[in-house]
């Protein structure tokens, strides 16, 4: 063996020594948590589903824990859809992280709580970060699991990371090998402390649009996110198995004021939107302004278990007087 294959060899067992130390040393509570918060998370084509059969505990930026459970079909558990249940007729709930539940325990979210208070049973299909193509994707896989269900009502509670989720996703899916880049990033952060610890340092604080100085293209109809809502409520009226289909207003907390961000530009004219594509709407801005407790996560945006509650007894009332 010649000193330079030596060399070489020294040199990788230091470096890999130094990797194994480092991703020991870097496995710290935050990061396994973040990792776990990956491992939740499955490809399903060319989005990120939640994965089925899971259970973990996370820990908030206030110390309090939440836990969340996913059944079989990768959805997260109401009362009546725990493991393969499945029902003639259903409430169904999709979006991204509002619906879902992002920060709050299973038994917090909204579908959790609508589903102890209906006789229809209510399944919770959001996930986090979709994107209006995200969503549709997700609800075409859950028509197809659950082949022999009727949705009674469909309920999307819309959010407006939906612009900064669909141009990210348009610029993604623009090329083969970005696309390739993405899959391994994300399987990577599932596995290594390293990688998931320098990700963390680039993590912004809030997951919410912070609506200051909008930028005009986002209130362009011919934003790809109005395109993409606009082929969404065509799609949804070839869907003989969907009854009615409503969307959930919902107002995210101005990062400025910590309110309600009632006079949001985006929203107003996401409403505006839906309105000219004749789609039912359940307006919640008025709600959560007059709400005499906090309703937001003040370190992050998301609506916290008052938020949740605020959205449920809204539907419920809507429900009641359908």
């Amino acid at each position: 063996m010649s000193n330079f294959t030596k060399w070489l060899i020294a040199i990788i067992s230091f470096f890999l020594l130094l990797v194994l130390i480092l991703e020991v040393f870097l496995s710290t509570k935050e990061v396994i948590q973040e990792k776990n918060y990956r491992k939740l998370h499955c490809f399903y084509e060319d989005f990120l589903f939640l994965c089925p059969n899971q259970e973990f505990v996370f820990i908030r930026k206030d110390q309090a824990s939440w836990k969340i459970t996913t059944n079989t079909f990768g959805e997260r558990i109401t009362p009546r859809t725990k493991t393969k249940e499945e029902y003639p007729e259903e409430i169904w709930f999709i979006g991204d992280s509002i619906s879902y539940g992002y920060l709050v325990n299973d038994e917090e979210t909204t579908p959790y709580l609508l589903d102890q208070n209906q006789k229809i049973p209510v399944r919770n299909l959001g996930v986090d970060s979709l994107g209006t193509l995200g969503i549709l994707a997700r609800l075409e896989k859950a028509l197809k699991d659950h082949q022999q269900t009727i949705v009674h009502s469909l309920f999307w509670i819309y959010n407006s990371s939906d612009f900064d989720d669909d141009v990210w996703f348009q610029h993604r899916q623009s090329q083969v090998f970005k696309k390739k880049l993405y899959f391994l990033h994300y399987e990577l952060s599932k596995r290594s402390s390293i990688y998931t610890f320098l990700l963390m340092k680039r993590k912004t604080t809030f997951n919410v649009i912070p609506e200051v100085n909008v930028n005009p293209e986002i209130l362009d109809f011919a934003h790809i996110t109005f395109q993409n809502i606009s082929s969404f409520v065509a799609w949804i009226s070839t869907q003989s198995r969907i009854k009615e289909f409503f969307v959930i207003i919902y107002p995210g907390m101005n990062v400025q004021t910590r309110t309600a961000d009632v006079e949001s530009p985006i929203t107003k004219n996401v409403v505006a939107f839906l309105q000219n594509q004749g789609v039912k709407i359940i307006d919640l801005r008025d709600e959560f302004a007059k709400s005499r407790e906090f309703p937001y996560f003040e370190f992050d945006g998301h609506p916290s278990s008052v938020g949740y509650q605020i959205i449920s007894r809204s539907v419920i009332s809507f429900l009641k007087n359908q």
